[in-house]
């Protein structure tokens, strides 16, 4: 039976994500508390709720060393805590963007890159998904395994999916584009496949572009477009998806 092996969510565009034992998914269909912020390029700290490209923002497509900063974030305590590097973790108040966004200036400028940002962090439904439909994102741990037998450093945490499943077959879940799947109590229509950008070639532990993971997708998978893992659409109520909830293919 295939099953949730793990489960993540990514509060800040590009940074670390959380591994969970619970996700909850809300009535658009998104997991709550997932890419609810995002550190924006310009001067400009004014949002309009409009969905933008990820050129608009800071992104591991263009600056890898954002994978080194480590980000816990704590909704009930309103804290978001960050590690980067052998530092000391430090806390913020989520109203406290400022000095976040002096934080993140300060390590990135070791790294050679100025250019100035601020953060966006709407207290509304908003997210800063790469796609205006947001949606869920799934791959198995059998595709990941068939990358690594290529690329043993090939980490699955390069692909920043929400869900990972079992005891499936590699890059089986390609085939249940347009159909549903039921996970927990939940039912889902698989989207679409999700085809992958630079991001992937990143390193996550060591903020640098290592592998070339985009050639190397269509080969194993043989769609031309660099292809892994595929966007789930909530067709039913909202509710919760956990560690080990059974997945069915409809």
């Amino acid at each position: 039976m295939i099953k949730i092996k793990t489960l993540t969510r990514y509060p800040i565009k590009s940074l670390s994500g959380e591994n969970k034992n619970k996700l909850s998914v809300n009535r658009q269909g998104k997991i709550e508390l997932d890419r609810i912020a995002a550190f924006r390029l310009g001067n400009n700290s004014d949002y309009d709720g409009k969905w933008k490209s990820k050129i608009n923002y800071l992104s591991l497509m263009h600056v890898p060393y954002l994978s080194l900063i480590q980000l816990t974030f704590d909704d009930k305590r309103k804290i978001i805590s960050i590690k980067i590097e052998e530092e000391k973790k430090e806390k913020f108040q989520f109203n406290e963007m400022r000095l976040i966004e002096e934080k993140i200036k300060g390590f990135l400028i070791t790294k050679g890159f100025d250019k100035k940002f601020r953060l966006i962090f709407p207290k509304d439904s908003s997210s800063f998904h790469d796609s205006k439909t947001g949606l869920i994102s799934l791959h198995s741990e059998a595709s990941e395994n068939e990358l690594k037998s290529f690329f043993e450093d090939a980490e699955g945490t390069r692909f920043r999916t929400n869900i990972v499943v079992k005891n499936s077959l590699p890059f089986e879940e390609l085939d249940w584009v347009g159909k549903k799947l039921v996970i927990g109590n939940l039912t889902f229509k698989v989207a679409k496949p999700i085809t992958r950008c630079m991001a992937v070639n990143c390193n996550p532990t060591k903020g640098i572009y290592d592998l070339n993971i985009l050639k190397m997708l269509p080969k194993l998978n043989q769609i031309k477009e660099p292809t892994f893992g595929v966007k789930l659409e909530l067709v039913s109520g909202p509710g919760l998806i956990k560690i080990k909830d059974n997945v069915s293919i409809l």
